[in-house]
């Protein structure tokens, strides 16, 4: 067995959870996006800074449940498929021991 195929599963693998963490983590990294990027709709706002901004603003309670929704249902994606690809690797591994 070549030594470059039998690592490069678990390296994908890692590689590919990492990502989808990483991505799930920024959803909430309110307080250094708000502090340092600031918050313009349509060029520097993500999901948690509109949030934010619809609870700020009278009648804005439906659009920030809509998007605090589609923020909860993105993360529990990402964890899922993460927890999906971590499956898939340990199984792979399990077959090299």
């Amino acid at each position: 067995m070549d030594l470059h195929t039998c690592h490069a599963a678990p390296r994908r693998a890692g590689l590919l959870v990492g990502s989808i963490l990483c991505f799930a983590k920024a959803l909430g990294e309110f307080g250094a996006t708000i502090t340092f990027v600031s918050n313009i709709p349509g060029e520097t706002q993500t999901i948690s800074a509109a949030i934010y901004t619809y609870t700020q603003v009278p009648g804005g309670d439906a659009n920030a449940w809509r998007l605090t929704s589609v923020a909860i249902m993105i993360a529990l994606g990402a964890l899922v498929a993460s927890e999906i690809v971590q499956r898939k690797a340990s199984r792979r591994l399990a077959q090299f021991e």
